[in-house]
């Protein structure tokens, strides 16, 4: 009886031992990363400028920009800028100020209106063109230049391949040098990044009291580049 006893324990503690090395077994994981990039080519232009008006009458001061904006909105959608491609950004009325040292008081000075919208030029080409037509129609402050790409799926499909394929490559390689193998994926996580070049200008219509001087201004050059799509990532991999 003793013996039996003896037995069924010492079954009881191999099958505990067994379970153990199975568990541990499991938990055996590999953690990597994977990066993936592709350029495409830039196709849009997205320009943010505005119409700054100063006067000592409000009133008279906004409608004057309301004019002008309205005269630059006019003019790029007679160059083929869709409505609905024309956005206001930012609208602001507020009075200047400063402080006077003799009076020891905050003297009020002209009122600002600043009317900022932001265009989006669907033809990268005509980029230029359309900065050198809203300035010469009364914006006087371009804010910023940006370029995108209408469609990113490909790219992007892509990209995340490449991150996977590396990813994995990885994984083998370490699964490889600790003398394992790899075993299926037991979870991924994916970051993106898409990097579009920017440019940054605060150009503003210096010659704008001289309409000959604009006229005979040199065109502005406009060249879109290319932008970056990045995905990476993160991926846990079984080993066995």
């Amino acid at each position: 009886m003793k013996k039996s006893i003896i037995s069924i324990l010492a079954a009881t503690v191999l099958l505990s031992s067994c379970s153990i090395q199975q568990d541990n077994y499991a938990k055996r994981t590999v953690s990597v990363s994977g990066t993936g990039s592709v350029t495409v080519e830039a196709d849009t232009a997205t320009i943010i400028l505005s119409v700054i008006t100063t006067g000592k009458d409000v009133a008279e001061t906004s409608a004057e920009n309301a004019k002008k904006m309205t005269a630059v909105q006019d003019a790029v959608k007679a160059k083929g800028i869709q409505k609905e491609c024309i956005s206001t950004q930012n609208y602001s009325v507020y009075q200047e100020s400063h402080y006077d040292n003799k009076s020891g008081k905050q003297v009020y000075d002209d009122y600002r209106v600043t009317n900022q919208v932001k265009i989006l030029v669907k033809k990268i080409n005509m980029a230029g063109e359309i900065i050198d037509l809203a300035l010469k129609s009364g914006a006087n402050q371009l804010s910023s230049l940006t370029y995108g790409v209408t469609d990113t799926e490909i790219a992007k499909k892509q990209a995340r391949s490449l991150a996977i394929a590396q990813a994995q490559e990885s994984a083998n390689l370490l699964a490889g040098a600790s003398g394992a193998k790899l075993g299926k994926v037991l979870s991924i996580s994916e970051h993106a990044d898409y990097a579009y070049p920017r440019t940054r200008l605060m150009k503003t219509s210096a010659v704008a009291a001289n309409d000959m001087a604009v006229e005979e201004a040199a065109p502005t050059p406009i060249s879109g580049g290319s932008s970056t799509i990045t995905i990476s990532v993160d991926a846990v991999y079984q080993l066995r």
